[in-house]
């Protein structure tokens, strides 16, 4: 925590190419250190009917949520996925107390979609234009089911809890209040958002 609150030094929305709705610093190299150690020591080798022996660590980014509902692109009203590769995986380590929001995966109605595959990366973009179609359904941060969107699954944060899943499975941030949004990385939603890939 020592590093978040005074050491980190948050980049501006969009400057890691992607739709996160908040600022973000890369972490040291001695979390990724230990990340990893777990990951490969601990959860690779109970990955089902799999044979997977090594794995990957991409990067791990301190992210906080910091734009407010108003604020948001149309990219970021959607549920998404990290990458249509059933090997890859994603970290969520909460810093912040349940009521700041946990994570939940979704199925893309019209599609009945919830597990992203190569064939299906052309829906991306279709999604988010049957969101703007729907803007009284997507004012804001999704937060539950809508017309397009079915929440299948809820992880609630907890502060230190980790949660890891499939990179190609339709998930998004629970973001419910305003303090969710601060851009204050004592009082926000403060997470760290790790990448792998198993092989």
């Amino acid at each position: 925590m020592n590093f978040a609150h005074n050491i980190a030094y948050f980049n501006p929305m969009f400057s890691d190419n992607s739709f996160y709705p908040g600022i973000r610093d890369n972490m040291p190299q001695p979390y990724l250190r230990v990340l990893h150690a777990f990951f490969q020591n601990e959860i690779l080798p109970k990955i089902d009917n799999k044979n997977y022996r090594e794995s990957i660590l991409h990067k791990s980014l301190l992210s906080l949520v910091s734009c407010k509902p108003a604020n948001l692109i149309a990219d970021q009203k959607v549920p998404h996925i990290d990458s249509c590769d059933e090997r890859d995986y994603a970290f969520v380590h909460y810093l912040s107390p349940e009521e700041l929001g946990g994570t939940s995966i979704y199925k893309y109605i019209p599609k009945n979609i919830i597990e992203f595959k190569q064939e299906h990366k052309p829906l991306l973009a279709d999604i988010v234009n049957e969101v703007k179609k729907a803007p009284d359904e997507h004012q804001g941060y999704l937060s539950g089911s809508t017309s397009l969107f079915e929440q299948v699954f809820k992880v609630d944060a907890k502060f230190n809890r980790l949660v890891i899943y499939q990179g190609n499975l339709l998930h998004s941030a629970n973001i419910f209040s305003e303090q969710s949004c601060l851009a204050d990385a004592k009082k926000g939603r403060l997470s760290i958002a790790s990448f792998a890939s198993v092989r």
